[in-house]
């Protein structure tokens, strides 16, 4: 079950958290069984390299891209990543 539940929440294009609520899950167990199938770990490295830019690029894991300026407070920079 947690294999196709990790599976479904990645092509959802969903936040962990909204995939939780909809499918009534906790979202805590939601995110274990991410960590545990190494799900969240094969899409993207945990860290990028960021070189002098224009702007902040954010690309979503269902393909959604967001460009921002460069001098973007980081408050906002956290809300887009962490939803």
């Amino acid at each position: 079950m947690m294999e196709s539940v990790v599976q479904d929440w990645q092509a959802s294009g969903i936040t962990q958290a909204e995939y939780a609520r909809v499918h009534e899950l906790n979202v805590a167990r939601l995110r274990y069984w991410i960590r545990k199938s190494g799900g969240a770990d094969q899409q993207q490295p945990a860290f990028i390299q960021i070189g002098q830019t224009q702007g902040i690029h954010i690309r979503y894991p269902h393909g959604v891209e967001v460009i921002l300026p460069a001098q973007t407070p980081a408050g906002l920079l956290r809300m887009l990543i962490h939803g």
